[in-house]
C-alpha cells in the first residue's frame, strides 16, 4: 500500500440505520453505522459497507385496546435496492445457502451491499428474516452470513479490501473466512492467524460482558462456523 492510498475499507454491521422507513436497523447500533457510511460518502472515504437484506426488519411495537403492547411484523419489499447479479454460497448446518447480494446507495450513503438469503434457491430463507431473531441457531446462521458471505461477496465484486472492520462481534466470522482463504494458499493456521490479525479492526459501543453475544463451542461447531477449522 503506498503512502498516498487510502486503506480500503470493508466495514461489516448487522444493522443499518439509513432512513426510518428502510427497516434495516433496530436502535444505536444501526443509527452509529448509518451514520459512518454516510460520513464516510461525504468525505469520499473508502469504506464498503456490508450487511444483510432483512425481509422484516426490527419489530414494529404497536399499543392493542386495552394499552397492551405488541410486536408485529411486516415483509417490505424496497425498489431502490439494485440487484448487483451477484450470488454466493456458505454452509450453514453442512447445507448450502445461497446468499443474493444486493446494494443501495439511496440516502447519501457509500454504497451498502446486503446480502439475502430469501430467494427461491434456499429452503433456509428464514435466515435474514428478522433482525435479531429469538433463537441461538438462528443468530449463528446470520453471522455466518454476515461474516463468511461477506468476505464472500468481496470477493465475488472484485473489491480489493486492505482492511476488515468489525461493528461488534456479529462479524467476527470474517475473520475465520480470511484464516481459511489464507491457508487454501499454503499457509499454516499459525500464520494465517497473525496475518488476519494484523487487517481486522474491531469496534463496539456496548463494552460490557452483557452487550456481547456468547454461543456455546458445541453449537457453533454443529452449525458450520468454524468453517473446516478443527475445534482445536
Amino acid at each position: 500500500m503506498s503512502d498516498n492510498h487510502l486503506p480500503s475499507v470493508a466495514y461489516f454491521s448487522m444493522e443499518y440505520g439509513l432512513h426510518s422507513d428502510f427497516k434495516m436497523y433496530a436502535g444505536g447500533l444501526g443509527i452509529l453505522a448509518g451514520d459512518y457510511i454516510k460520513g464516510a460518502q461525504d468525505i469520499g472515504a473508502p469504506i464498503i459497507p456490508i450487511g444483510l437484506k432483512w425481509k422484516q426488519g426490527y419489530t414494529d411495537q404497536k399499543i392493542d385496546a386495552d394499552g397492551n403492547p405488541y410486536d408485529s411484523y411486516h415483509n417490505y419489499v424496497y425498489d431502490f435496492l439494485e440487484d448487483t447479479g451477484v450470488k454466493v454460497t456458505v454452509k450453514v448446518r453442512k447445507t448450502d445457502v445461497v446468499c443474493k447480494v444486493w446494494k443501495t446507495d439511496h440516502f447519501g450513503n457509500r454504497p451498502l451491499y446486503l446480502l439475502d438469503t430469501d430467494i427461491p434457491e434456499n429452503s433456509d430463507a428464514w435466515i435474514t428474516g428478522q433482525l435479531y431473531g429469538w433463537f441461538g441457531e438462528e443468530r449463528i446462521a446470520q453471522e455466518i452470513v454476515l461474516g463468511i458471505g461477506g468476505v464472500k461477496a468481496m470477493r465475488a465484486l472484485g473489491i480489493p479490501i486492505d482492511v476488515y472492520h468489525f461493528n461488534e462481534g456479529h462479524a467476527a466470522l470474517a475473520a475465520i473466512e480470511l484464516i481459511r482463504e489464507k491457508m487454501s494458499g499454503g499457509s499454516t493456521f499459525e500464520e494465517a492467524w497473525k496475518a488476519t490479525r494484523e487487517e481486522v479492526v474491531f469496534t463496539t459501543h456496548t463494552p460490557i460482558k452483557e452487550g456481547n453475544e456468547t454461543h456455546p463451542l458445541d453449537r457453533l461447531e454443529y452449525m458450520g462456523a468454524f468453517n473446516g477449522l478443527t475445534r482445536a
